[in-house]
């Protein structure tokens, strides 16, 4: 499994912030609160880390993520009931952007914290689609 030891460092984290914070906050407390424990941890964290996406060599904007830990992870954090295919694709289309495998998706909202591990869709696979 890519990224095994910081994935699991950085689910850690998160759930020690939902368990201590519990669910229904805005989406801005688990940023902050997660900021404090992935440096907490040692872990390298940039937050809102800007993203440009293209398509055929023009830019088509910027979007950001919550997280990128250490190079290599990216993580969002979501704050709605149900996590929607919308957000694996958001984050596969973040993944690719930045050339980073592994990704995952943070629910908050629910009694039980939701991790959802992405893998980036490999390159050969990617062109053959």
């Amino acid at each position: 499994m890519l990224h095994k030891e910081i994935t699991q460092q950085v689910i850690n984290a998160a759930k020690a912030v939902h368990n201590d914070l519990g669910a229904g906050l805005p989406h801005n407390f688990y940023r902050r609160a997660l900021e404090i424990e992935l440096r907490t941890e040692g872990l390298a964290a940039e937050v809102d880390k800007p993203v440009k996406l293209h398509y055929r060599g023009e830019s088509l904007g910027e979007l950001g993520v919550d997280f990128c830990v250490n190079s290599a992870i990216v993580v969002l954090l979501i704050d709605t009931p149900e996590t929607s295919p919308d957000e694996y694709g958001k984050l596969r289309a973040l993944l690719k952007a930045l050339e980073l495998e592994v990704g995952l998706l943070l629910n908050f909202n629910g009694a039980r914290l939701d991790i959802r591990r992405v893998e980036a869709v490999p390159k050969k696979q990617a062109q053959t689609a």
